[in-house]
C-alpha cells in the first residue's frame, strides 16, 4: 500500500501546469514540467521541504530558459512565484494524504 502511494504521489506531480514567459512582449505560454517525488516520504515535514525545492528548482528552469537570446538575463520572478503557487494545492494534497496514510498506519 505503501509503494501505491508512493507511486500515486510521483505520478500527481509528474505534469504541473506553469506559466512562463519568455518576453514581456508576448503572451504568457503554458508548459508542463516534471517534478520527481521519488524517495520522499511526504509525511516528513523536511521532505515536503525537498519537494517544494525541487519544485521551485523547475520553476526556474522553466522561466528563465538558458537558451534565451538576451545579453543580460534578469530572472523572471513573477513567473517563479505563479509557477510555484500553481503546484502548492497539490503538495497540500500530496503531503495530507501522507499523514493520514502515516495515522492509518499507526493505528
Amino acid at each position: 500500500m505503501n509503494k501505491l502511494f508512493a507511486a500515486a504521489a510521483a505520478l500527481g506531480l509528474l505534469s504541473a501546469p506553469q506559466i512562463a514567459s519568455a518576453s514581456p512582449s508576448r503572451a504568457p505560454q503554458t508548459v508542463n514540467i516534471s517534478v520527481n517525488a521519488d524517495g520522499l516520504d511526504l509525511s516528513r515535514p523536511s521532505d515536503v521541504r525537498t519537494l517544494r525545492n525541487r519544485i521551485a528548482d523547475a520553476a526556474a528552469e522553466a522561466c528563465d530558459p538558458a537558451d534565451r537570446m538576451i545579453v543580460t538575463p534578469m530572472p523572471d520572478y513573477a513567473c517563479r512565484r505563479a509557477a510555484v503557487a500553481s503546484a502548492e494545492p497539490m503538495v497540500q494534497e500530496l503531503a495530507q494524504a501522507a499523514q493520514r496514510g502515516a495515522m492509518a498506519r499507526r493505528r
